[in-house]
């Protein structure tokens, strides 16, 4: 049977109800972990955004369980059993489960979808040190695990049983009413203060869900914003990452701006007013440029950064801890934005704009291209680049230089750049011009 809870409880699922919801493997799964709980004597529920998403009627595949007992060793267990591997995090309990073709198919679930890792955590207390300090955490019970949540929303669970009676709904912080109201609230009064990365998920999750956010909790929110600045870089780029992958960013960018959260995680740190019209063309225009959803992200990064000169680009790229790889390309796209007049100029040869574009990450010129789209002239030479002129090389190469008799040196290059700048310019348009030029620089050169 199932059990009943002092928790309020505002609706129940089935399991039919639950495969037209999620799918029927996904629901196969639940099931098959269930089984596991209950031989062991373990409450399990399904808990947090998916619990959330259900309501919503949102597509939602991350499976996150909590335990009232060992989450790892039960995550453990089950690899033992079907295979796959665990990552373990022992400070917190909690343990992700990642399953592959060989797992899935020992797990007899059918062909449907089924995520790629499941999340296990032991329900845990929290206790905050100081403000902004990662949390000391503490086995604990359900009812005490959705209430150290973020918002009410997210304050959801489901008690999964064995077998296919109804799983209740555990709301004990009103989150069904604020799902249906479409608001975000915060569960108790130093939430902002406590982690204060919840500022940017308040703005994140009201800009997916079309909500607002609750009068109080804004004004909460407002009073922790000096908070952010004792946040260390790294989790503050988690933040902003997740941010840069919404389907709107810059929404979310456009509130955090208002409230300058930016300025508190660096003086220099400012957006574009231009920011939204920038991530519009992002979204829009550059997706099959860009590739991936990652490469889409990444340019998302350098737009943050459209107004602000190279120097104190480089110092909020130290503040936030950012990967090297990251912070050359932002580097970089501020040199662009800083030669955009040179760049769209009648008398800068397309040699000498390859040079430069050479210099850059590809990410850069990207980014450059969607802040600069609307002047014709650097669009113009921008696309060039990218399509014609990054690409001509000349056909003299290394082994014509030694043919020539030149001693090996600084000379080779010299001369290699002297060609390749000629094709791009059009001083030279076939290979006999090409050679002619070639003898008439070894000559100079001897």
């Amino acid at each position: 049977m199932c059990s009943s809870s002092n928790l309020e409880q505002r609706t129940a699922w089935t399991r039919e109800r639950l495969s037209e919801a999620l799918g029927e493997s996904a629901v196969r799964l639940i099931a098959t972990i269930a089984k596991h709980a209950h031989a062991e004597k373990v409450a399990i529920y399904l808990a947090g955004g998916v619990v959330r998403d259900l309501v919503l009627e949102r597509e939602n595949l991350d499976l996150d369980f909590v335990l009232e007992g060992d989450a790892i060793a039960f995550a453990c267990k089950l690899a033992r059993l079907y295979g796959g591997e665990t990552e373990r995090h022992i400070p917190f309990g909690t343990a992700k489960w990642k399953l592959n073709s060989a797992t899935i198919n020992n797990l007899s679930v059918g062909s449907g979808a089924i995520p790629a890792q499941i999340d296990f955590a032991t329900a845990r207390t929290e206790a905050y040190p100081a403000p902004a300090a990662l949390p000391a955490v503490e086995p604990g019970l359900i009812a005490q695990d959705l209430l150290r949540r973020d918002f009410t929303v997210n304050a959801l669970a489901l008690r999964i049983e064995a077998g296919s009676c109804p799983w209740d709904m555990l709301d004990p912080s009103g989150g069904y009413n604020d799902i249906l109201g479409k608001e975000i609230r915060v569960l108790h009064d130093r939430s902002f203060i406590d982690d204060p990365t919840r500022i940017f998920r308040a703005f994140r999750f009201a800009s997916r869900f079309g909500f607002s956010i609750e009068s109080s909790t804004a004004d909460m929110m407002r009073e922790a914003i000096p908070v952010i600045q004792r946040l260390s870089g790294e989790r503050i780029r988690h933040e902003l990452d997740l941010i840069l992958r919404e389907e709107y960013p810059e929404r979310i960018i456009s509130n955090l701006s208002a409230l300058g959260i930016f300025a508190q995680i660096h003086d220099s740190f400012r957006t574009s007013v231009r920011s939204a019209e920038q991530f519009k063309r992002l979204r829009e225009d550059m997706p099959q440029m860009c590739g991936s959803s990652d490469d889409i992200a990444r340019v998302g990064w350098l737009l943050l950064f459209s107004d602000i000169a190279e120097d104190d680009a480089l110092l909020i790229c130290a503040r936030l801890d950012l990967p090297r790889g990251l912070s050359n390309a932002i580097a970089g796209f501020a040199r662009l934005m800083a030669k955009v007049d040179w760049l769209g100029a009648p008398g800068t040869k397309a040699s000498a704009i390859t040079r430069f574009l050479d210099g850059i990450s590809a990410t850069a010129w990207r980014a450059g291209l969607i802040c600069n789209i609307d002047i014709h002239s650097v669009k113009e030479r921008m696309e060039l680049y990218m399509e014609v002129w990054r690409h001509r090389q000349p056909t003299i190469n290394g082994n014509d230089l030694i043919r020539a008799g030149l001693r090996p040196g600084p000379i080779y290059r010299e001369i290699l750049d002297k060609l390749r700048s000629a094709w791009i310019d059009g001083e030279i348009e076939s290979e006999d011009q090409e050679r002619e030029l070639f003898l008439k620089l070894v000559n100079e050169a001897e």
